[in-house]
C-alpha cells in the first residue's frame, strides 16, 4: 500500500514513476485537457498543467472528466468506508431528490464481485431462497443473506445508510413520518426489531437466459427506510447480454417514466424503494417507483441488493 503522499512532489514523484500502489491515494488533474487519471497512468503531461485531489468528486466539481485511457471512474480502491466517502454525496442526493435515482459510480472490485458471486452456492450464507417463476415475479432466483452479514455487504449496508439518512428523513417528513431515521444503522435496525422485522433484506440475484424481473417494490413490513442500492457483479457484453436495470416512475395524473441504468461490473445506483415526496403546482405529492430487469439474452447476470429495513 502507498503511504498517504502529504506534498505535491511526493506525488509528482509517484506520477513521474507510474506508481500503481498510489492509484486511489490521490488524482492527478490536467488544466489543460481537463482530465484527472490515476498516479499510475501512461498519459505524461508536463508538471506546470498538473494539480492534485484527493477523490473523483474533488476532480469533477473542478471541472475535470476521467481519463479514458487509465479510467480513475473505474477504480474501487481502499476499504469501503473511503469508497462510499469518495461519491460526490452532494451531486447524489440532488438526483435523488430530483429523479429518485442516482448512479453512485464502481464500488466493488472485480474479486469482490466474483467472491460475492460464488457465495451464491453456499447454502450456510443465506436464510432463504426464492424462486421467482413460482411466484410470478419473474424467473430467475434470488436467496437474502443470514445474520451476520459478509464484511463487505455489513459495510456497504452501514456506510451507505449513514450517507442516504438525511434524504430519506426528508423524505420521510414529506410522506407523513413524525420522526427522523436514525443516524446509524445499528440503531435502525434496532427500530425495526421493535416493529417485529427482524430479519436481514440483503440479497443475491442471479439470472441465466430468459429470466427477468418484474416491476416491483421490495416491501416487507409497516417499517421501510425509502432508499436502497443494486450493485452490479457481472460484466454486460461479456457475462451477459440482455439483463437491463429498468426504473418505472408515477406520478399522479401522468403516464408513467422508465428509466433504464446504465450499470458495469462493480457499479451501484441507489433509488426509490416506493414512494418519495415531490413538489408540484398543488402541493406535495407521491411519486412512485419500482424497479426490476429486463430478459436476459445470455449469460448469467449477478446483483448485490442492499436493503436497509429488515423484513419480519
Amino acid at each position: 500500500m502507498f503511504d498517504l503522499v502529504e506534498t505535491d512532489d511526493v506525488r509528482w514523484a509517484a506520477v513521474a514513476a507510474r506508481d500503481a500502489s498510489a492509484d486511489g491515494e490521490f488524482y492527478c488533474c490536467v488544466r489543460t485537457t481537463k482530465v484527472y487519471c490515476r498516479p499510475s497512468c501512461a498519459g505524461r503531461p508536463r508538471r506546470e498543467n498538473v494539480f492534485f485531489v484527493r477523490t473523483r468528486a474533488e476532480a469533477e466539481r473542478a471541472g475535470m472528466r476521467a481519463c479514458k485511457r487509465c479510467r480513475p471512474d473505474r477504480l474501487a480502491a481502499g476499504p469501503i468506508p473511503d469508497r462510499v466517502s469518495a461519491v460526490d454525496w452532494e451531486r447524489t442526493i440532488q438526483a435523488l431528490d430530483a429523479d429518485g435515482f442516482a448512479p453512485l459510480g464502481r464500488l466493488l472490485t472485480d474479486e469482490e464481485c466474483a467472491g460475492l458471486a460464488r457465495s451464491f452456492s453456499e447454502a450456510a450464507s443465506f436464510r432463504s431462497t426464492v424462486v421467482m417463476g413460482r411466484h410470478g415475479f419473474g424467473m430467475g432466483e434470488y436467496k437474502y443473506f443470514a445474520d451476520p452479514l459478509p464484511e463487505t455487504v455489513e459495510a456497504l449496508r452501514r456506510e451507505l445508510y449513514r450517507r442516504l439518512e438525511p434524504l430519506a428523513s426528508i423524505w420521510g417528513r414529506g410522506l407523513g413520518r413524525e420522526d427522523r431515521f436514525p443516524a446509524d444503522h445499528e440503531t435502525y435496525r434496532a427500530h425495526c426489531a421493535a416493529a417485529g422485522q427482524t430479519k436481514p433484506t440483503p440479497l443475491l440475484l442471479s439470472y441465466g437466459p430468459g429470466d427477468f424481473n418484474r416491476l416491483h417494490r421490495d416491501l416487507y413490513g409497516d417499517e421501510i427506510f425509502p432508499i436502497q442500492v443494486a450493485i452490479l457483479l457481472s460484466e454486460p457484453g461479456k457475462d451477459f447480454e440482455g439483463g437491463e436495470f429498468v426504473l418505472a416512475e408515477q406520478r399522479p395524473r401522468m403516464q408513467s417514466r422508465v428509466h433504464v441504468v446504465p450499470l458495469r461490473k462493480g457499479d451501484a445506483v441507489a433509488f426509490a424503494v416506493n414512494e418519495r415526496p415531490v413538489n408540484g403546482a398543488k402541493g406535495v405529492y407521491r411519486a412512485a417507483m419500482r424497479h426490476g430487469v429486463s430478459t436476459v439474452r445470455r449469460g448469467r447476470r449477478m446483483t448485490l441488493g442492499v436493503i436497509f429495513h429488515d423484513a419480519p
